[in-house]
């Protein structure tokens, strides 16, 4: 305890075998106001010292039983939570004497005989030096005790991302990766699922930042990533979902680059997306075979209604070949002129050995480029031996299903419109179905575009044209948000139909009816709404034709119903069609 903190007035220890030098020294502290504890020697010094906690002791150094060298030296050795100033008082002029004093832990001297000037200004001295090492004891336990809250909370963020993130198809064979944050805590993120069908799905992502601030995405994100997944979402539908979800819940300064792999055990392909990371390799024989570059934003910037724009690239796996992919943790790498390590280098160093050796290669590249300079940002790394991956990891997943006899209608009132997203539980209806899983890309964007259309233009009535212009988007946005929270009346018909009897093979009949007035349809289809100045331009009308065997609108244009067959009329464009 702090007797400074407890008394306004200290307590002083004075220790002298002469009664009168004991006696000079209470009359000098005692005017002040001090408290004053006296010992005859060495022995009892320590005694009192024991007993008593005081602030500053006054130390005689030739007594009997026990000098002053050993006592000060006891008192120091238990003086262990606070610091009790040890001022000799002394006679001694002897150089080797005064050392002495030091040795044993003495603080300063006041000479004999004693002036009371110079006492009370020693006196004075070292009361502000106690009070001021206090302070800063003080201020040192405050801040360990707030590094150690922090360090426990960090660790326990540590476990919630940790157990969000956790996967066992990060160690199905074939795949290898290393993850090094630069603090306790990540922005990046591996993550790795199989959808029903058995294929794979790889993300490595990159939040912005790093450390807590780019962690706080992570639990979400894989929550999204999971959860979809699981439910047989297709990746351009996954990409989606995770933007949306990214966008609303981000700050505007925040986001996510990342990299979907897809291994497609029944086509034999991989899928690649990229969005702001390094690029994807595939590597055969010490050679780059392939190099899949970022070609879109990252998710979270922007909200966009195209569904299915995000799309895969897909290549013909032919043996020999393993993948990898990287954070920009691993390229942007520098070493102590500020170079930065580079994609040509990760190159290197994949293709320097025998491709199992290509991680270890590259783990030991980037350290020794660095040098002795610390890791600056999180390192995230994922190789896939494509070989052994297909060989031991495609069993399982019910593919493309055959058909069955069905017929479901979905009705939604103006509240559900208000708040719920109808195009996942369609999704998930036909993932449970295993209907057309091969084609579920391309159903997703017809399903999405068709309710898209019904509710905007449909039910809200808002006029596409405001979108011509890259301003004219958030206008419509904020328009179309201000419609749906005032949004009392209307509802969407949404029937699909799967009849195997009627010729449609694994086929589909969807059918959506608004509430809405109708549109005049025919300037869609005949290509000249521009000219008649008909509301939007009917892109994602189009898009819906280009994808289906049929497409027919009945009067006044409420309702449309399509038929899509498998491979029917191929994929939908990609993002620069």
């Amino acid at each position: 305890m702090d007797r400074l903190a407890e008394h306004p007035l200290p307590t002083f220890l004075v220790v002298d075998d002469e009664p009168v030098n004991t006696m000079l020294l209470e009359a000098i502290l005692g005017a002040r106001g001090f408290h004053v504890i006296t010992a005859a020697d060495g022995e009892e010094a320590v005694a009192r010292f024991r007993e008593q906690p005081v602030d500053m002791i006054l130390m005689d150094i030739m007594m009997p039983r026990m000098d002053g060298y050993e006592a000060t030296r006891q008192i120091k050795a238990m003086d262990t939570a606070g610091f009790i100033p040890v001022l000799f008082v002394t006679a001694l002029t002897d150089e080797q004497r005064l050392a002495q004093c030091v040795e044993a832990g003495g603080d300063d001297f006041v000479t004999k005989p004693i002036s009371r000037v110079q006492l009370n200004a020693k006196i004075d001295s070292w009361l502000r030096t106690r009070s001021l090492y206090h302070t800063v004891v003080t201020q040192r336990d405050a801040l360990r005790s707030h590094q150690e809250r922090l360090e426990r909370e960090q660790e326990t963020a540590e476990r919630i991302v940790a157990r969000a993130t956790a996967s066992s198809d990060l160690r199905a064979p074939g795949v290898r990766y290393h993850y090094q944050p630069a603090a306790i805590l990540s922005g990046d993120i591996l993550l790795a699922a199989r959808r029903p069908n058995g294929n794979l799905l790889i993300f490595i992502g990159d939040f912005t930042g790093h450390g807590i601030g780019a962690a706080v995405g992570v639990p979400g994100l894989a929550a999204v990533f999971y959860d979809r997944v699981g439910r047989g979402a297709h990746p351009a539908e996954l990409l989606d979902d995770v933007n949306e979800k990214l966008f609303r819940s981000l700050p505007a300064d925040m986001f996510l680059t990342g990299a979907l792999l897809e291994v497609d055990f029944h086509a034999r392909q991989l899928g690649v997306w990229n969005a702001g990371m390094p690029p994807v390799w595939l590597v055969r024989d010490g050679e780059v075979v392939e190099r899949f570059p970022s070609v879109d934003l990252p998710l979270g910037v922007i909200r966009d209604t195209a569904p299915g724009r995000r799309q895969l690239a897909y290549m013909a796996l032919t043996p020999g070949l393993h993948a990898y992919a990287c954070s920009d943790g691993v390229v942007e790498a520098s070493d102590g002129h500020g170079q930065l390590f580079g994609n040509e280098r990760v190159e290197a160093a994949l293709c320097g050995g025998d491709a199992a050796g290509g991680v270890d290669a590259l783990l030991q590249a980037v350290p020794a480029f660095r040098g002795g300079d610390e890791q600056a940002d999180d390192t995230t790394l994922v190789a896939v031996d494509l070989d052994r991956v297909l060989a031991e990891g495609g069993g399982g997943g019910y593919g493309a299903a055959a058909a069955e006899n069905w017929y479901s209608e979905l009705v939604l009132d103006a509240a559900t419109l208000a708040h719920v997203n109808p195009v996942p539980p369609i999704m998930n209806l036909l993932a449970d179905l295993g209907a057309l899983e091969a084609d579920r890309q391309s159903l997703y964007v017809v399903i999405a575009e068709l309710l898209t259309n019904a509710l905007e233009h449909g039910v809200l009535g808002l006029d596409s044209a405001l979108k011509r212009d890259p301003d004219g988007f958030e206008a419509y946005y904020q328009q179309r948000a201000r419609a749906l929270e005032a949004l009392e009346e209307g509802e969407i018909r949404l029937r699909v139909q799967c009849d195997a009897a009627d010729g449609l093979g694994q086929g589909v009949v969807i059918e959506v009816e608004d509430s809405g007035p109708g549109f005049d349809f025919a300037c869609v289809l005949e290509g000249d709404c521009q000219q008649r100045g008909a509301i939007g331009a009917g892109r994602g009308i189009l898009l819906v034709r280009s994808l289906c065997d049929e497409l027919s609108y009945f009067p006044p244009g409420n309702r449309v119903r399509v038929r899509y067959t498998p491979g029917g009329r191929g994929r939908p464009p990609g993002p620069d069609s």
